[in-house]
């Protein structure tokens, strides 16, 4: 999987943690920094697993980013993404399944572009190419996969300064598949969404984490059986974040989705334990530290609510909240986690009300499956 990334901070982290929730687990992502000048690489990193290698560069186009990323590419099957796709948690699964069942050396899928105002169109494959080597085909970003080989062997993406499109990559590809006398299919299912590029301010410092944490979480949402390190990994940023701002309802909400997480895990229920005194989350997680804290809130000592905290939670509480703030670093609707604070024990782990997800089409007759 590759991802060229020029200045996309607010949605970069979305489409890494898209791939990374895929029900398809082996799997590796090259996200190319093509120049950005903003937080694009940290936006990456705040998601990012094992799988996820991160590859900056001068800016010389996304074309040559992309070949960038195709040359450090050890898969044998290879897709690109723009930073602001959205992808179905089946998408390479079921990519996957069709080049299994048919053997083709070129397959792809239907997708949605969604605008600004929300609505959205279905964009299918379509017929393309010259006479002789035409097919059904879509060569947009995420609906369209090939070897490796079969795309150095045409020239990747384009080099330094390239403006050479997709749909011209891709009538190079029919006609190696044509030579080769390879097949190509395709599927009507739904599995990628492209969005418009919304226009407004990018939020900065911790509301940006909690942004690239909320995607995170967002994209976990859509699979069966999510990550619970990943999850719990997502959550404890957005809650440190959402506690530097001093936003403590969404801090405990966040901590509370760790804590049921991993509820094994002892620093998970002292970070929501701190949460919940709000001077001593202050104390703990604003750079002021205490006497900012007090000052800000008009107190005139804490100590009655540090009181309330155990010592060995808020020792447990301050170890590694560094680390793992600095670790995540997201855009897109606000997860609505669970509403009551004080929620029962009983409500399952990690329950997240997401935005839809991609809806997957039932199969028509000429389905390859």
């Amino acid at each position: 999987m590759i991802i060229a990334v020029q200045d996309r901070e607010d949605v970069v982290g979305r489409a890494v943690a898209g791939v990374l929730a895929q029900t398809f687990v082996d799997l590796e992502v090259v996200v190319v920094d093509d120049g950005s000048t903003d937080d694009s690489v940290a936006a990456a990193r705040a998601v990012a697993d094992s799988r996820v290698r991160i590859v900056r560069q001068e800016r010389a186009g996304i074309a040559a980013a992309r070949t960038s990323g195709l040359q450090r590419a050890t898969g044998d099957w290879i897709m690109v993404l723009d930073p602001d796709d959205e992808v179905a948690a089946g998408w390479l699964a079921r990519m996957g399944r069709i080049i299994d069942a048919t053997g083709a050396a070129l397959v792809s899928c239907a997708g949605e572009h969604r605008h600004l105002d929300a609505s959205t169109s279905e964009i299918e494959p379509m017929p393309v190419g010259p006479a002789g080597m035409r097919a059904t085909v879509s060569f947009r970003t995420g609906a369209f996969t090939t070897t490796r080989d079969r795309l150095l062997e045409v020239g990747g993406f384009g080099g330094p300064g390239d403006t050479e499109s997709l749909t011209e990559v891709g009538l190079k590809l029919l006609g190696s598949v044509g030579d080769h006398g390879a097949k190509v299919t395709h599927t009507p299912e739904v599995l990628v969404r492209w969005n418009e590029r919304e226009v407004g301010p990018v939020p900065e410092g911790d509301a940006l984490r909690l942004r690239w944490a909320l995607q995170g979480l967002e994209a976990l949402a859509r699979t069966p059986i999510p990550d619970g390190d990943m999850l719990t990994r997502y959550a404890t940023v957005g809650g440190v974040a959402a506690a530097r701002m001093r936003d403590h309802k969404e801090a405990r909400r966040l901590l509370l989705l760790a804590r049921r997480a991993q509820p094994t895990e002892v620093k998970n229920w002292a970070r929501w334990a701190v949460a919940w005194v709000s001077p001593l989350s202050d104390r703990i997680w604003l750079p002021g530290g205490a006497e900012a804290a007090v000052r800000a809130d008009g107190h005139t000592t804490v100590a009655d609510d540090v009181a309330a905290v155990p010592d060995h939670l808020v020792v447990d509480a301050r170890a590694g909240l560094d680390d793992a703030a600095d670790d995540v670093h997201v855009i897109g609707p606000l997860l609505p986690l669970a509403t009551d604070e004080a929620a029962s024990e009983s409500e399952p782990a990690g329950m997240v009300a997401a935005t839809p997800a991609l809806t997957v089409s039932e199969p028509t007759t000429d389905d390859p499956r």
